[in-house]
């Protein structure tokens, strides 16, 4: 059983029987269902699905709402209630919003719509028993999803994505700060520097246009309006067709937006410039997530439970119903 083991410390993976477990023993046999001894042995414990299920990974160009991911886990380890799912660019790691602690009846789909454009990205998720005990990372899919288009959303509210362009002026200063200073000690002829940890980006110029008044409509209610408060924090992903090295995915505090409503109010189209400035900060926590697909697009589109049963085979064919959102 998962909870006669426990994890052996700085040996990812490896595990071994507990004392608890080992005093109820009577002949020198251990409950280990689901595990295997890496040798004869060695005491040391590891899963026996050495290669556990890698998720599948669909992305989609489309704008309903925007460019993303379906992230599908058909399989996890035996035991397994609850997950937490990531996603890793370069170095970077992010939890994937709505799959943290997320929990599991053997399956789980979840949309990212936080995918950076034209770089590999890896997915995987860590699984837990009912214990909170991790029963290991499931294998990793890594894909690539090529947008021409920049496109921006408040993490919060994938639904009001739109597609910007940067101004020629934008990003063109890039600048991440080291905390610290140099101080002189006295009896020192130079100076000695007392450091932290280097900053993200600051103050990066983000000014973009767009060309209708839907789109910088959709943009000015990322930062909330008269009636909704919202967090002032941006989901840039660059496409390829702005040369711009931020962060991918890049998530940005901006706390005024100006309009520069220069060919708008002379009548000569609805193109606008919207100029801002940001600084790198942590997404909203990972936990917190609007669910497009709802009840009631379900319920709207097929009226009845029969109908529900008749066109999905599980639970999850019905949560993979992602066309059907706004259908109330």
């Amino acid at each position: 059983m998962a909870n006669s083991i426990e994890p052996v410390a700085g040996l990812p993976g490896l595990y071994y029987p507990t004392e608890s477990m080992k005093a109820g023993s009577t002949d020198g046999t251990y409950s280990t269902a689901g595990y295997t001894e890496t040798s004869p042995g060695s005491g040391l414990y590891a899963f026996s699905e050495v290669t556990m299920s890698a998720p599948e990974i669909t992305t989609y160009l489309g704008a309903n709402p925007c460019p993303r991911a379906e992230v599908l886990f058909t399989a996890f380890a035996s035991g397994t209630v609850k997950v937490t799912a990531y996603r890793s660019t370069g170095l970077r790691k992010y939890q994937v919003r709505g799959a943290v602690n997320a929990p599991v009846a053997g399956a789980l789909t979840r949309i990212d719509f936080e995918i950076p454009f034209g770089v590999p990205v890896s997915y995987w998720a860590e699984q837990f028993d009912a214990d909170g005990l991790s029963l290991g990372e499931t294998g990793k899919t890594t894909v690539t999803l090529n947008c021409w288009e920049t496109w921006v959303h408040n993490p919060l509210n994938p639904h009001g994505a739109t597609t910007v362009q940067f101004r020629s002026r934008a990003a063109q200063s890039i600048v991440r700060p080291v905390e610290g200073g140099i101080v002189h000690p006295q009896g020192r002829r130079v100076g000695v520097l007392v450091s932290g940890q280097r900053r993200g980006v600051e103050n990066v110029d983000l000014t973009v246009v767009t060309d209708t008044i839907e789109q910088v409509d959709k943009l000015q209610a990322m930062f909330g309006d008269y009636e909704t408060d919202t967090p002032p924090i941006l989901c840039i992903r660059v496409g390829g067709g702005d040369q711009i090295r931020l962060p991918r995915p890049f998530f940005a505090a901006v706390l005024s937006a100006s309009e520069e409503q220069v060919n708008y109010t002379i009548g000569m189209g609805e193109q606008i410039t919207t100029a801002m400035s940001g600084t790198e900060v942590s997404p909203p926590a990972p936990g917190i997530f609007i669910p497009l697909l709802t009840n009631a697009d379900i319920n709207s589109f097929y009226l009845t439970n029969a109908a529900i049963n008749s066109a999905n085979a599980t639970n999850l064919d019905v949560n993979r119903q992602y066309s059907l959102i706004g259908a109330s």
